[in-house]
């Protein structure tokens, strides 16, 4: 994982320089009325929603933002979780997700979910299961604070069902280049017993500064609390980075060391590559 953080680091020591030149590039595009593949300015509305073209692509793994995908259109997205244990090889949960624009501020998600998990030298692809997801704005974008978005994720994962229901708030502070993201969590199993249920409660925030149309970076924490087997509390913090190739493709990534020193992982990282149709 230290060399993960290395070449993070290195990507906000490098790109900022490059993405202040493709700036300068993109506002010449702009004067000149001329649709290049970077696309609309970030901050740009559009669409039934009034919404920023910012909230259409998964700038922060860890938090989401309102409806990534308006009325008819189609995304699909490989994620890899990285969960990198103080015993022990890391895992690495994979989900495939399509993501559909229904109308009306209503988004659906469906997943399919594997894993590359076992003892060292004994580690091995394996099938977790399907979840879908739906996201509902509460409004247009802008017309109320944080613009609300309620989630709902039901998941059929290794003979077990649960749930996991999230208010998603974001937005861009006043007339800044800077956006955040907040997340509230609660996730259980639909069992009889505590134990069973596994309920845990967490948040997630990012903030993060749009450089460019096409690069944005910044910082996400994670916080996680369960109350079964005794309790434990989990809270990660770490830089994110977005890169957009063009209208269609992007990349997201995110490295978050734990800063406890007892309970969860090491460490958490996600990656993930997006495809727009």
């Amino acid at each position: 994982m230290q060399y993960l953080l290395t070449f993070i680091m290195g990507l906000f020591l490098v790109f900022p320089a490059f993405a202040e030149e493709v700036e300068k590039e993109e506002e010449d595009v702009i004067e000149e009325v001329v649709v290049v593949s970077t696309g609309l300015p970030q901050f740009a509305t559009v669409g039934e929603n009034n919404q920023p073209v910012w909230t259409l692509t998964r700038k922060f793994p860890a938090t989401r933002s309102y409806i990534m995908v308006p009325d008819g259109e189609v995304m699909y997205e490989k994620w890899f979780d990285v969960r990198d244990r103080r015993d022990g090889p890391a895992q690495i949960r994979m989900r495939d997700e399509i993501a559909l624009g229904l109308g009306g501020r209503w988004e659906l998600d469906l997943y399919a979910h594997t894993v590359y998990d076992g003892p060292q030298y004994d580690q091995r692809f394996e099938w977790r299961g399907f979840s879908w997801e739906v996201r509902y704005a509460l409004a247009e974008w802008g017309e109320l604070w944080g613009n609300p978005t309620l989630y709902f994720e039901h998941k059929l994962k290794q003979g077990k069902q649960g749930i996991e229901p999230k208010l998603l708030l974001s937005d861009r502070f006043g007339q800044s280049s800077y956006i955040w993201g907040l997340n509230l969590i609660y996730e259980a199993n639909i069992a009889e017993t505590k134990e069973e249920e596994e309920r845990e409660y967490a948040a997630t925030y990012s903030v993060g500064k749009v450089f460019s149309n096409k690069m944005t970076a910044g910082i996400s924490t994670m916080y996680r609390y369960n109350d079964f087997d005794g309790g434990s509390t989990e809270l990660y913090m770490g830089p994110t980075f977005h890169y957009r190739f063009n209208d269609r493709a992007h990349i997201s990534f995110e490295y978050m060391p734990n800063l406890r020193d007892k309970d969860g992982y090491k460490s958490r990282s996600h990656l993930i590559f997006a495809w727009r149709f």
